[in-house]
């Protein structure tokens, strides 16, 4: 008996942001029969296929048991958000607090319920883009892709600020050292990206969560053992509405991969499975993001204000858990810099129309002096974004509000609308036509809370430099 394939986080993720293969101008009509008759085959069987671009029609013995779609689950939405629970408490309170992280674990489990439930409704559908096409056409599609390609490209500013703030810890430099951090990140990453094949670095990410783990112990032992002298906490913290604005959306950041939920069903043996897995990942994330918050906001209290990791001293031990998320740090920077990357080179070879495009199938496909303008390109913005505006709470916000929150809550209430509104209950539908206009209200409240906490982390930066 052949051994089971596990598929790891980075096929998932390159799935999740690749371009459609359905309606591309550089297809042939070849290509496009052989999807049709992937999808034929989908419905007769109730399998689901790979994407054109991801690979072949998977066999059953290649999808992943619950266990590793748990573990995909986590490594792919239990990342940076982690360490800014405790801000979220400093800005909330207590209450407020517990509460947000609460709600917002009960609204995530849902929100993969639905999703779950529009993969099994859309006969064939692959990637996320194709329940679009069938809830709203073309737009629903280019919708969808938007915001992904979106995520893709802020994706990147965010992680290469964490990288370089997390090297600038690790060595011990001074606060005004963060640019030259920042060099160091984009020229190693901009190096490393070089090697184009995918799962070449899939090792990265698996280093990553172990060293995220080891990171977390580091930061429980140091707060309980090293607790400040007069923190003050309140049961309910009454700042500007702005802030508190900012926290929510940095939780819904915390929680995101809504993006890449469709091609996670695709992946399992039995996608049937995926809300109860979504249920229990969520459950896990949430009593992670309390307990964190939590021992960070008593021990701290209200002085914390971003990533408390950075803030736990500077000894050896503290050093090794900066070590090791910055291992974390490189390795999804690496992911999300070759998909962004690869996304980019696709498209432009498509709008060109010529046939080179149509075997474009990876990003080892891509000729070696283009993917180096390309890398170069995404590290160069991602570099000088990043280190224009280094708030790193201010700057998730900004991101969440614009791209996290429509792909979480929007969308999927809005397609669950358009495809199964006749087999909702009144409670439900109530709950999913509520969900719409709230998260798009939201959005722009946490994008012009974000802004306005961006601004004023910029200049309060200026007149402390003064």
């Amino acid at each position: 008996m052949p051994p089971m394939h596990r598929p790891n986080l980075v096929t998932v993720m390159a799935k999740a942001t690749s371009p459609t293969a359905r309606a591309s101008p550089g297809h042939s009509a070849e290509q496009e029969a052989l999807h049709t008759s992937s999808s034929s085959r989908l419905s007769a069987t109730s399998s689901v296929s790979e994407d054109l671009e991801a690979g072949p029609l998977m066999c059953s013995t290649e999808r992943a048991p619950w266990p590793a779609t748990l573990a995909t689950l986590m490594a792919l939405q239990l990342g940076w958000g982690l360490w800014l629970m405790p801000a979220v408490y400093a800005k909330l309170g207590w209450l407020p607090g517990t509460a947000a992280i609460g709600v917002l674990t009960l609204l995530t489990a849902y929100s993969g319920f639905l999703i779950s439930r529009l993969v099994h409704t859309v006969t064939g559908a692959v990637l996320f883009g194709d329940i679009g096409e069938a809830a709203a056409g073309s737009k629903g599609r280019m919708l969808v892709y938007a915001i992904v390609y979106s995520l893709g490209a802020t994706r990147c500013i965010i992680l290469h600020l964490a990288t370089s703030e997390s090297l600038q810890h690790a060595i011990g430099m001074e606060d005004g050292s963060l640019m030259l951090c920042g060099l160091a990140v984009a020229f190693v990453s901009l190096a490393l990206v070089q090697v184009k094949s995918l799962s070449s670095l899939g090792w990265f990410l698996s280093i990553g969560t172990f060293g995220q783990l080891f990171a977390a112990l580091v930061l429980v032992y140091k707060l309980v053992m090293n607790p400040w002298v007069g923190a003050t906490t309140e049961m309910v913290h009454n700042g500007e509405a702005s802030h508190a604005l900012v926290a929510v959306m940095n939780i819904i950041f915390a929680y995101g991969g809504q993006f890449a939920f469709v091609e996670v069903i695709n992946s399992m043996q039995k996608p049937k499975q995926f809300p109860k897995v979504v249920t229990a990942s969520t459950l896990l994330m949430g009593l992670g993001y309390m307990g964190i918050g939590a021992i960070g906001y008593w021990s701290r209290g209200a002085a914390v204000t971003d990533v408390i990791i950075f803030g736990i001293g500077n000894d050896w031990l503290a050093r090794a858990a900066c070590y090791a998320i910055l291992l974390q740090g490189i390795g999804q920077y690496l992911v999300n810099l070759n998909i962004w990357t690869h996304n980019i080179l696709t498209l432009l070879a498509r709008s060109r129309g010529g046939k080179a495009a149509a075997h474009i199938e990876s990003s080892s496909d891509h000729h070696w002096l283009s993917w180096l303008a390309g890398t170069t390109f995404v590290v160069a913005y991602s570099f000088l974004i990043s280190m224009s505006i280094p708030f790193f709470s201010s700057l998730v916000a900004l991101v969440t509000s614009a791209t996290y929150l429509t792909c979480a809550y929007t969308i999927p209430c809005a397609f669950t609308l358009l495809l199964m509104r006749h087999r909702l209950s009144s409670a439900e539908l109530g709950l999913c036509a509520a969900l719409i206009p709230l998260s798009i209200l939201m959005s722009c409240a946490g994008f012009f809370s974000a802004l306005q906490s961006l601004l004023e982390d910029v200049f309060g930066g200026i007149i402390l430099r003064s």
